[in-house]
């Protein structure tokens, strides 16, 4: 009977210890939270957050577009799960693009292609000689002219204000971006984004009348150069 008791009271004691041991693992590996330095936030306000996510939300998802911006987001979200902080990359630069010789494009470009790539511009303009003004002025011999001269359109103060005349430059930067260009004009269009399309509109409007100045000549190829 007494050795029955003291087995009894062997095993309750064996059996807290198993208890007491198993809570101990419980809490010290699978319910520790890892260091707030393995983090991508800092949850109790102790140290100084390694990445600022209120920026990274303001900037998406413009920003995702860059390698290293995909990159910080992928090492705060790994960093929310798993106690060992994923590696970083650096950020990448992009390269510059070469500059534009517009005397090149302008060689280069076909005046039948203009002709086509114009054809957005017809709802707001004409291209004929004698031809009414619509919406926007009418464009016969627009290249070379004087910026906000046409007879009979009611220009923008803005665009009566500009100084200077359509030469190959501006018309390259003003069709680039109307609204950039020169600021406050009433021309809705948004613009031609590639060089190309713009060099070949510009050749097509020199067609338009016999007051286009000559084109610009291209620049002399550096290895011509060195040659001479």
């Amino acid at each position: 009977m007494i050795r029955s008791r003291w087995t009894a009271a062997g095993m309750c004691i064996a059996a807290a210890v198993g208890v007491a041991w198993g809570l101990d693992f419980f809490f010290d590996h699978l319910m520790s939270k890892p260091p707030t330095s393995e983090l991508g936030y800092d949850p109790m306000g102790d140290n100084a957050a390694p990445m600022d996510m209120g920026a990274v939300q303001r900037g998406w998802p413009n920003a995702m577009h860059d390698p290293s911006e995909r990159a910080r987001m992928m090492a705060f979200m790994h960093g929310m799960g798993s106690r060992e902080p994923m590696p970083i990359a650096a950020p990448t630069t992009q390269p510059q693009a070469a500059p534009v010789d517009l005397g090149t494009l302008l060689a280069d470009a076909d005046p039948q292609v203009g002709q086509a790539k114009a054809q957005v511009c017809a709802s707001c303009h004409d291209f004929t000689q004698g031809g009414p003004n619509r919406i926007g002025p009418n464009l016969w011999g627009v290249v070379g002219r004087d910026i906000g001269s046409h007879a009979g359109f009611a220009y923008s103060d803005a665009m009566k204000s500009e100084p200077g005349n359509w030469s190959y430059a501006e018309l390259f930067d003003y069709l680039a971006s109307p609204a950039r260009d020169i600021p406050g004009n009433k021309m809705g269009f948004a613009g031609l984004r590639k060089p190309e399309d713009r060099a070949a509109v510009i050749r097509y409007l020199a067609t338009l009348g016999g007051s286009a100045p000559p084109l610009p000549q291209p620049k002399q190829p550096i290895g011509e150069t060195a040659a001479q």
